[in-house]
């Protein structure tokens, strides 16, 4: 309850600044001034900056750079910057995203219950060429509803508003327009024999450029309260309502959402070391297309929306005791949604009988049942046995009799978890579980795809820690195989199997040197199953071998404390296929089983840096990528990817470096700005 207290009373010292969070999203600006709330009173500047390459040309960038300069004591500039690029250096623009965003906010205190002030917000993406630019002047009054109540010292209310202009340009059309809203944020006691507030939240928003629309509203109340001794209950009810409206060649599209949520949650803590939880929520979501011409000779949009709601319930029981731990859990999710029309377009009954229809396709219900149990047992202090399982069953049914998606999906797990410590710097563990699913569509239209999946994973690991040295090793065998209900589907069953082998060793060779060697490997194999046999046809393969090898030094000061590391890594995937090979002259494609083979090796270099507020990375992989083919000829022709003879002779070679910079940077200083 004290959480409570102290989140509502951050929230009512912050009422303006959400409030001005609230028109930027109406404008399209994801501002998050409120960000800021944590920020201490002196004056703060934080900065992070991410840097690196992701592909062969793909490259990212994301910045942010926020703070607070108190100008005065009564007077303050909040601030924030953010940055964000995803470059591909052989697209065309080579921007796939770059995202400009910012956010500045000025305040005046005027006595201990009135606040001034204004705010900026801008907000570019060059991807969709959209320019959104806000400038917001607001007023805020904040007063303690019972300020001569010993008894009452949380109730308190904070009203805002604010008003403004929002220029926004896309599409090659620049609009401009007021924007204005409202804030109300309390927390309050209704009754004096209420020990626990209330607290209520209500925003209000709304832009108008040219023919388009933009506002939000939203409504909270949220309510906690201890039953009794061993109960806690809490109460939340939402409301939600957008309405953002965009161009299209002829039209202004109009996108409505109003949702309604209620949740009920209940602790109890059972004598005995039990504890019982239920979390129960209804959710009631719309949403509206709607349109309307730019000019009266335009052609108009059908109107449509749908309707939903959505149901959800989790219950759960924890029995604690000093050798045995349970927990069993029960949840259930429904979800239905129906779809409708408006009839702007003036159709006759038969057409929008027809169009309603079509539109009725969708409509669909999902309900989802799953119970969960765990069990762990400690029949001795150096092993431990844990047990878990799960049964989920999904049912989708659609009322149209044209939606071949009715479908039940069923699942079955079990897992068995061994942890035993033979020795202070010996442990072992053991993993074993078993799935089964179940795939089943109700509709003989798309029965062809029934199916049952068995997977069994065989999980060992240990852990030996003798003193400075240390050897980690990790494996999983994972086999799956999937058969087709249906015998004149029987082609189509797959077997696959992953293999995954983790060595990590360390060696503490002096104080402050440090010799690492990382090793995985993972190697996948699907082959054509056939079931009644027992017998698999392999189709591809796949083995990936990543070597890491290197040497560490790190070493403390006064200020810090940084490390370099120096090493070499080796990436190798091989590639098993058949394929087929176009010959020189006429004649059908041959058969040929293809090895592709891509080798990426080099140095690395990185260094940290740690020294209070600083945090810096950096890496280097100066990778050579390397990539050959080779192939040997099979029996008769092939329909699949097809070669030439010149494309597999051809082996390429690149040198590639692989960087990483981030840089997290928070600077406080005595003096002021």
């Amino acid at each position: 309850m004290r959480c409570f207290a102290r989140f509502w009373k951050a929230a009512l010292s912050l009422g303006g600044a959400c409030l001005g969070a609230g028109a930027a999203a109406i404008a399209q600006t994801p501002s998050d001034v409120a960000t800021t709330a944590v920020l201490p009173a002196d004056t703060l500047v934080a900065a992070r900056l991410h840097v690196r390459r992701i592909g062969v040309s793909t490259y990212t960038q994301q910045s942010e750079l926020l703070g607070r300069w108190r100008l005065t004591p009564r007077q303050q500039l909040r601030y924030r910057a953010l940055t964000e690029w995803v470059y591909d250096t052989r697209g065309r623009p080579p921007f796939v995203r770059e995202d400009y965003r910012g956010d500045l906010l000025h305040l005046v205190q005027l006595g201990r219950a009135w606040e001034a002030g204004q705010q900026v917000m801008y907000d570019y993406s060059h991807a969709s060429h959209i320019r959104t630019v806000t400038w917001l002047g607001r007023v805020g009054w904040q007063h303690r509803l019972r300020p001569h109540s010993g008894q009452d010292s949380l109730s308190a209310v904070r009203l805002a508003l604010l008003g403004g202009l929002t220029h926004d340009a896309r599409n090659q059309r620049q609009d401009l327009g007021p924007t204005y809203g409202v804030e109300l944020t309390a927390l309050l006691r209704p009754l004096a024999a209420w020990s626990d507030p209330v607290g209520v939240r209500v925003v209000g928003t709304q832009s108008q450029l040219g023919p388009r629309r933009w506002q939000r509203a939203l409504a909270d109340v949220f309510y906690q309260r201890p039953l009794d001794e061993n109960s806690l209950g809490l109460l939340r009810l939402g409301y939600r309502n957008t309405r953002t409206e965009d161009y299209l060649p002829t039209n202004v599209q109009r996108i409505q959402s109003d949702t309604l949520a209620a949740q009920v949650t209940w602790h109890y803590q059972l004598p005995g070391q039990a504890a019982f939880h239920s979390d129960n929520s209804v959710l009631l979501p719309s949403r509206a297309f709607l349109y309307r011409r730019l000019s009266p000779q335009a052609d108009t949009v059908q109107n449509l929306g749908y309707r939903q709601h959505e149901y959800d319930t989790r219950q759960e029981l924890v029995l604690t005791h000093r050798k045995l731990q349970a927990r069993v859990q029960f949840w259930y999710h429904e979800r239905a949604r129906n779809y409708y029309l408006d009839n702007n377009r003036y159709l006759s009954p038969t057409r929008l009988a027809t169009a309603e229809q079509r539109e009725r396709i969708r409509d669909i219900l999902e309900k989802t049942t799953q119970w969960q149990g765990e069990l762990t047992w400690l029949p001795h202090p150096r092993h431990a046995v844990a047990v878990s399982g799960s049964a989920q069953l999904l049912r989708v049914d659609t009322p149209s009799s044209e939606n071949y998606q009715d479908r039940d999906e069923a699942s079955h797990q079990l897992r068995l978890r061994v942890t035993s410590r033979w020795h202070p710097t010996f442990r072992t563990t053991l993993g074993l579980w078993g799935e089964y699913r179940q795939l089943v569509f109700i509709k003989a239209q798309q029965s062809a795809e029934n199916y049952t999946d068995r997977l069994l994973h065989w999980e060992p690991g240990f852990a030996w820690v003798p003193g400075s040295f240390s050897w980690r090793g990790a494996y999983h065998l994972w086999v799956s195989y999937q058969v087709r209900d249906r015998p004149s589907e029987q082609l189509r069953n797959r077997a696959s199997r992953v293999l995954e082998l983790e060595q990590h060793l360390q060696w503490e060779v002096r104080p402050q040197w440090l010799l690492t060697l990382d090793y995985q490997r993972r190697e996948n194999r699907i082959g054509q199953l056939n079931w009644q046999a027992f017998k698999e046809s392999p189709l591809d393969t796949t083995i990936i071998h990543d070597l890491s090898l290197g040497m560490r030094r790190g070493w403390r000061g006064v200020r810090g404390q940084s490390s370099v590391r120096a090493g070499y890594r080796f990436l190798e995937q091989r590639s098993h296929q058949r394929a087929a090979l176009l010959p020189e002259g006429s004649g059908s494609p041959g058969l040929i089983y293809l090895h592709a083979l891509t080798r990426q090796q080099g140095p690395e270099l990185s260094y940290e840096r740690r020294a209070g507020p600083l945090v810096l990375t950096t890496s280097l992989w100066l990778q050579q990528l390397q990539n050959l083919y080779r192939y040997r000829a099979g029996r008769g022709s092939y329909v699949g990817s097809t070669y030439t003879a010149e494309e597999l002779a051809q082996t390429n070679k690149r040198l590639l470096p692989y960087f990483e910079l981030l840089l997290e940077w928070q600077l406080r200083r005595a003096r002021r700005w």
